[in-house]
Order: structure tokens, then sequence, then C-alpha cells
């Protein structure tokens, strides 16, 4: 009955896994299309770049900023849709008869190094935009990474434990 219910979770986590991985997709992808819009074409759309933030004075103030902050929120969307797509894949080698395999165990630690590259862009994204926003009286963008440095140390852990378990599995089945 347990293995019922933890595999009825899992499922529900693969399918909120994929709609998350697709909306940050989604997200990375407008951001781009907009910016790119805005600096070859039309400059009426740093008004509206992404779900109501408006850039608009900071395009005025510096191409080169604004082309730096499109950048850095292109690259912290693309690592969390990168990070759920690591997830998908956990999802689709995980057995339940036997979970501990070298591939999740792989895949748990890309996703610790993918957190804590998303953790500390993220930081040093907020100071830049914290000094753009002195600078230019823009919108303070929040970018939702402040927990992924936390995340990263605790995916890592139990990436550490999942290593351990595998090879006690591998030396199991040897013995046998």
């Amino acid at each position: 009955m347990k293995n019922i219910k933890s595999e009825r979770i899992f499922n529900i986590m693969n399918v909120v896994s994929w709609i998350v991985f697709v909306g940050y997709c989604i997200k990375a992808g407008a951001i781009c299309i907009v910016s790119i819009i805005s600096l070859f074409g039309n400059r009426k759309a740093t008004e509206n770049l992404y779900m109501g933030h408006d850039l608009s004075k900071l395009f005025e103030f510096s191409i080169t900023h604004y082309t730096i902050v499109v950048v850095l929120l292109i690259l912290i969307a693309s690592l969390k849709a990168y990070l759920f797509y690591l997830l998908i894949n956990i999802f689709k080698r995980m057995d339940f008869n036997k979970p501990f395999h070298s591939a999740v165990v792989n895949l748990i630690f890309k996703i610790s190094y993918v957190a804590i590259a998303i953790g500390i862009i993220g930081a040093i994204a907020k100071s830049y935009f914290t000094w753009l926003v002195f600078e230019v009286f823009f919108t303070q963008i929040d970018l939702g990474t402040s927990a992924y440095v936390f995340m990263a140390g605790v995916i890592f852990i139990v990436a550490t434990l999942f290593k351990r378990a595998t090879e006690i599995q591998q030396e199991n089945e040897l013995t046998i």
C-alpha cells in the first residue's frame, strides 16, 4: 500500500516538475524575444519586458547595463529550467525496486551544482540590480534565488547519501 501511495506522489511531482520546467522555458524565451525586439526594433518593448518589468529608464540610461540585466534574467530563468529538466530525468530513471543507481546519483549532484550556480548568480545579480536602482531608479526585480544556496547544500547531502547507498547496494549484489 505504501508503494502505491509513493508512486502516486512520485507521478504527481513528475507532472508538477514538467509544468514548472515549461514555465521557466517560456519565461526565458519571452525575456529573450522581447529583449531582442527592444534592442533591434521596438524600443517600446522595454516598458513591459516580462510580467510588468519596466526597464525603459535603464535602457535610456545605458544599453550595456540593459543588456547585462536581460542576460542575467535569461541566465537565471534558463538555469532554473535546467534544474527542473534534471529533476524530470530523475523521474525517468528512478526505479522503486532498485532506487540507487549511479545515473540518479550523478543527476542529484548536477542538481546541487545547478542550484548553487543559481544562488551565486542570483546574489551577484541582486547586488548589481541594487546598485542600478540607485543609479537609474528602475524598479527592483525579485529573482527568487536566495534559497537556492541552502537548497544546494541540502541536495548535496542527499546526493552524498545516495552515493553511499548505491555503493552498499552494489556490494550487496556482489555478495549474493
